[in-house]
């Protein structure tokens, strides 16, 4: 019994991840895709478009602070994390939103020319390292001890 409920936990875990990693790439592939229509002029209209980017990330700003005060997380943090996720939240908003309205727009030029291959094996790419460096981030901090570096970078 033991073992069936620890199998269970893991395939629960593993759908969860693998959700997770679905959904990551894809946000990045459609990053990816807008950065290339906005770069080439390809995304006529992204004027009109801007103010829902502005208001998306106007709500995972104020969703940001109130998930960290309920987290009771210190106020300096929540006002750094929360411009962070703000910052993020603009960038990959404005470029998944561009990347759909590009995608929608040329839904054959994509996959004729087989950058959606490529992208997608980018965005795969970019949420294994992301996953990574979230998990071990505090290995890679510099302690901001009299700029001693932590202890995974002493020789």
């Amino acid at each position: 019994m033991a073992t069936a409920r620890a199998r269970q936990l893991d395939t629960e875990s593993l759908a969860r991840a693998g959700a997770l990693v679905a959904a990551c790439t894809l946000v990045l592939t459609a990053s990816f895709v807008g950065l290339v229509a906005l770069l080439s002029a390809s995304a006529p209209g992204v004027s009109g478009r801007l103010p829902l980017y502005v208001l998306g990330t106007a709500g995972a700003f104020v969703a940001a602070i109130l998930f960290l005060e309920a987290q009771r997380v210190d106020g300096e943090q929540v006002i750094a994390t929360a411009g962070s996720v703000a910052v993020a939240t603009f960038i990959f908003g404005t470029l998944s939103g561009e990347g759909i309205v590009y995608v929608l727009r040329n839904p054959g030029e994509l996959v004729a020319s087989q950058l959606v291959f490529y992208f997608l094996a980018a965005g795969m790419i970019a949420t294994g390292l992301g996953y990574w460096a979230l998990n071990h981030w505090n290995e890679l901090a510099v302690s901001t001890d009299l700029g001693t570096p932590s202890r995974s970078f002493r020789r």
